[in-house]
């Protein structure tokens, strides 16, 4: 039996949470974890709507190559395994 659960991801709410930890961290470097196709949403949908962070971090090389195909020119760190031992890209 399935259940009829819908999630919304809202992009405009992406850039605006992105926007405000800007504000609230003016020097710092900000990566976004997007792990696991963006939690299930598709990571081709949520990254342009976090195109002002300085990197993504992501579960695997796939989603990394995934996002070069779709235009991505800054850094990945890609979680390796549990110990979070990372490559980055």
């Amino acid at each position: 039996m399935s259940r009829p659960i819908v999630a919304t991801v809202n992009q405009q709410a992406l850039r605006h949470n992105l926007a405000i930890v800007r504000q609230a961290a003016p020097e710092s470097r900000v990566w976004s974890v997007v792990k696991a196709n963006a939690y299930g949403h598709g990571i081709t949908r949520v990254w342009q709507s976090l195109a002002e962070t300085d990197g993504f971090a992501l579960l695997n090389l796939e989603e990394a190559i995934l996002l070069r195909e779709q235009g991505w020119k800054n850094p990945f760190c890609c979680w390796k395994d549990f110990f979070m031992k990372a490559i980055w890209c």
